[in-house]
């Protein structure tokens, strides 16, 4: 088999394990969205910006590869960048596709990944709307006139507090 064909599985491998690293993050950070744990998804979202800077030097690592397997191997490029589908559509087959199962593998998982990432963020801003609406009602019911015993209207202040109910369901 090539060399170029073992370098570049390795590099494959260490980016799908990396992706997947940052998918196991984004399940984590989901937990702590939902229990609301601040400091634990802080703490999560410093590693994953760890792991995404990793994984960005894998990728750059991997498409400088493949550029160095163009020169090196004098294979013709059809266009002035290299990308990584027309690279295994077109020079895949001199490791009889051995590479398209980890390409596969790699875009399946940064697919879920990005689904992850979406849906999290979709949870923040849940969270968000909801804790904005609860600070809303709680300034409302502050601004609202209280009838004491002596029957003359007053502010409520600090000693008088308004209850609200809210669905934590929701």
């Amino acid at each position: 088999m090539l060399d170029w064909v073992e370098s570049l599985r390795s590099l494959f491998t260490t980016e799908i394990d990396c992706y997947k690293r940052l998918l196991e993050l984004e399940g984590k950070k989901r937990a702590a969205i939902h229990v609301a744990d601040g400091k634990t998804l802080e703490s999560l979202v410093k590693e994953s910006y760890h792991i995404m800077v990793e994984a960005s030097e894998l990728e750059r690592i991997r498409m400088k590869t493949i550029e160095d397997v163009y020169e090196k191997e004098k294979f013709q490029k059809d266009e002035s960048s290299i990308t990584l589908t027309h690279f295994l559509n077109h020079m895949d087959r001199e490791s009889n596709f051995k590479l398209k199962t980890f390409a596969l593998e790699l875009k399946k998982v940064v697919s879920d990944l990005k689904d992850a990432i979406i849906t999290n963020e979709k949870l923040l801003r849940t969270r968000k709307e909801f804790l904005q609406a609860t600070v809303d009602s709680l300034q409302e019911l502050s601004r609202e006139k209280v009838y004491t015993s002596h029957k003359q209207p007053t502010r409520r202040g600090q000693s008088q507090k308004g209850a609200i109910i809210l669905n934590a369901t929701a």
